[in-house]
């Protein structure tokens, strides 16, 4: 296995993002890997961070949707529409 640094000077929720941007792009790769944060991080803290993206919907959004909703009409995804 191989190994990258990455020193960063951001706050909190910046960290997090950060952190699990990394690991969905590794899952998207779909290698082997494993993502550890630093000693200060609190998994908790990561957790909720996480937990805030789930409020992006394919289904609902603004006046037109959200831009996975617009994407999905227009390139006709095949992901089946509920309702």
């Amino acid at each position: 296995m191989r190994k990258i640094t990455v020193e960063l000077d951001v706050d909190a929720n910046q960290y997090a993002d950060i952190v699990n941007a990394i690991w969905m792009q590794m899952m998207a790769i779909g290698c082997d890997f494993a993502v550890v944060p630093d000693g200060r991080a609190v998994s908790d803290e990561l957790d909720e961070r996480w937990d805030t993206y789930s409020k992006v919907s394919w289904k609902s959004g603004g006046r037109r949707g959200t831009p996975q909703a617009v994407a999905a009409k227009t390139q006709g995804s095949g992901v089946p529409r509920q309702g």
